[in-house]
């Protein structure tokens, strides 16, 4: 899982090694579609110097992307295209040192992405079996980036080539919960690369939404590649723990840190730009599968008698089951001081 967020000091994005994205068809439904388009400026995300103005950050005000997509929400919220309202879902925190909230969703379903046909030659290249008419009211919004200098919004436009697409989670666990899906070239991402990393942490730097959260799960099931993004009111649990920094370079600003005393072995990173990655390590093999918000800590029941059983016991338990081993953990952060090296940080 790749959690993001917005830091309240500078930090930096590390380059990803590049990958080739194996990439699916065209789906029909956004053939001939417009939507509102926020474009980012031409200023590359590793210029620190001018990090906030090229992404239209201000101080004092709500930012232009952050109004964008509430009100997107908002809008389709109204229309009644979500399955249930959020808002009104019982919360609690959970009793013990860790802090870990649990949330009663008897609505929730984990099938909130469009499925594919049964068709097997449809499903290994990935063609989307959608109703136009719903999917194209499930599309909020579209980001790029764009060769002027400042950002800009384009109130309704094509989809363009290297864009974010932003659809509401159907099913969503919380306030604002959306999924962004990396699109090229009339075509879908199945693997991540540097490219729609870092337009995913562009995005999560440009919302500058202190509650605003950016996930990644990797699923072998999935027919192409997409981030999930929420606004929590409160801190996840990984995030109020301390954590034991091995790797630092002072010229850079990269440190690299171990979170301690958390059943997930985690690792956090920063650097000299606005953003934060944390990234929980999980083991395939284990029957035991959980969310990525799961394991920051934000638990979800669909049952009214579990979610009043929930204690901190059984959610430390779920957490330790798909944890990392300690030889493997090792071998991780040794890899990580490798990379940073390697890349100069």
């Amino acid at each position: 899982m790749v959690g993001v967020k917005q830091l309240v000091d500078d930090n930096l994005l590390a380059e990803c090694a590049n990958a080739i994205p194996k990439q699916s068809k065209l789906p029909q439904f956004l053939e001939g579609v417009s939507v509102p388009l926020y474009c980012f400026g031409s200023q590359p995300l590793m210029d620190h110097e001018s990090f906030g103005e090229h992404l239209g950050i201000s101080k004092d005000e709500a930012s232009m992307l952050d109004t964008l997509l509430l009100a997107q929400w908002e809008d389709r919220t109204m229309k009644g295209i979500f399955r249930y309202d959020v808002t009104t879902n019982e919360i609690k925190a959970i009793e013990g040192r860790k802090k870990f909230l649990a949330q009663l969703n008897e609505a929730w379903n984990m099938d909130h992405l469009p499925k594919l046909e049964n068709n097997k030659a449809f499903q290994q290249e990935g063609v989307f079996e959608l109703n136009s008419m719903k999917q194209h009211d499930k599309l909020l919004l579209c980001v790029a980036s764009s060769e002027k200098s400042t950002p800009e919004l384009i109130a309704s436009a094509a989809v363009p080539n290297d864009a974010m697409l932003i659809f509401i989670n159907a099913s969503p666990v919380e306030y604002g919960h959306v999924l962004l899906v990396p699109y090229q070239t009339n075509s879908f991402y199945q693997f991540l690369d540097a490219s729609c990393l870092e337009m995913a942490v562009r995005i999560a730097v440009g919302i500058k939404n202190c509650c605003f959260r950016l996930f990644y799960n990797y699923s072998t099931d999935a027919s192409h590649l997409y981030f999930q993004a929420c606004y929590f009111s409160n801190p996840l649990a990984v995030e109020l723990m301390p954590v034991d920094t091995f790797y630092g370079n002072a010229q850079s600003g990269m440190r690299i840190s171990v979170v301690t005393d958390y059943p997930i072995k985690t690792l956090l990173f920063e650097s000299n730009q606005k953003f934060e990655k944390m990234m929980e390590l999980q083991e395939l093999e284990h029957t035991c599968s959980l969310s990525a918000w799961e394991c920051g800590g934000y638990f979800l029941f669909k049952s009214r008698t579990e979610f009043d059983l929930a204690t901190e016991k059984t959610m430390l338990k779920q957490l330790t089951v798909v944890s990392i081993h300690d030889e493997d953990f090792k071998a991780v952060k040794l890899l990580c001081c490798n990379t940073a090296r390697m890349l100069g940080f």
